[in-house]
C-alpha cells in the first residue's frame, strides 16, 4: 500500500475546495500517511492512497470537525432492566420510566466524551504543532506531530478517555510502532491523568478544569 507521489499537493487542493481553514491540518495528515501508509484507513473503492481516496477523505476529515450534539441511543431498552431495578435495587415503579430515560441520556452523554476530548486536545495542541486526525482516516492514532526537521520522526498519539483494557486486535496495531498511548481517567479510581500527558512541554496547558470549561462552552454553543 502506498500513496501517489504528489499526495500532499492533491490533499492541499482538495481541502482548499472543502474548507480552506483546514488545509494545513489535512495536508500534514496526508503527509504522515504517505510516510506510514500501513496506518491509513483501508479502502478498495477508491483505492487507499489514490488521488480519489485523498479527495474523498478530505470531505470526511472536515465533516468530522462539525459540531456534534449528544444523542441518546436509538435502541429500545430491555424491559427486564426495569424489573431488576425494581425488584433488586428497590427503585419504585413510579420512577422506572424516569430512571430509564436518564439512563439513556447518560449513555448518550458518555458516548460523546471521547469525541469532546479529542476536540479539546485539538483546540489546545493544534496551534502548537500537533494535528488532530479527524475523520477516522488514521488507524490507532488520534493526533500526530510533524518532525521538527526534515527526515525526523513523527510523534503519534492514541487517546483514550479511560484506562479500560482494550482488545488484542486494537493493541496489536501498535506493535512494532512508536505510537504513544494516553488516557484521561481511570476506571477503578477517581482522578485524572493530565499530569502524564506525553508531550511534557505542553502538559502545563492541559487540565481537567480547562477540559470542563471547554465542554461547557461547546455545549452552550450547540444550544444557542
Amino acid at each position: 500500500m502506498s500513496f501517489v507521489p504528489n499526495a500532499v499537493d492533491i490533499a492541499r487542493a482538495a481541502m482548499v475546495a472543502v474548507n480552506p481553514h483546514l488545509t494545513r491540518e489535512y495536508t500534514e495528515v496526508v503527509k504522515f500517511l504517505a510516510a506510514y501508509p500501513e496506518l491509513a484507513k483501508a479502502s478498495s473503492n477508491p483505492p487507499t492512497g489514490s488521488e480519489a481516496y485523498i479527495q474523498k477523505q478530505a470531505v470526511a476529515f472536515a465533516a468530522a470537525r462539525d459540531p456534534k450534539a449528544p444523542q441518546a441511543p436509538a435502541t429500545v431498552p430491555d424491559e427486564m432492566v426495569s424489573t431488576i431495578l425494581h425488584e433488586y435495587f428497590g427503585i419504585p415503579e413510579a420512577d422506572l420510566d424516569r430512571v430509564k430515560l436518564e439512563h439513556q441520556l447518560s449513555m448518550g452523554a458518555e458516548n460523546l466524551v471521547g469525541d469532546l476530548l479529542e476536540r479539546y486536545l485539538a483546540s489546545v495542541l493544534e496551534p502548537k504543532g500537533w494535528v488532530w486526525c479527524s475523520g477516522a482516516m488514521v488507524r490507532a492514532v488520534d493526533l500526530v506531530k510533524p518532525p521538527a526537521a526534515p527526515g525526523g520522526e513523527w510523534r503519534m498519539l492514541q487517546v483514550k478517555n479511560r484506562d479500560n483494557p482494550e482488545n488484542s486486535s486494537s493493541s496489536a496495531i501498535r506493535n512494532g510502532t512508536s505510537i504513544e498511548k494516553w488516557h484521561r481517567t481511570f476506571c477503578k479510581r477517581a482522578g485524572s491523568n493530565w499530569g502524564a500527558f506525553p508531550d511534557a512541554a505542553l502538559r502545563q496547558h492541559l487540565s481537567e478544569d480547562a477540559f470542563k470549561t471547554f465542554v461547557r462552552s461547546y455545549l452552550h454553543a450547540l444550544r444557542n
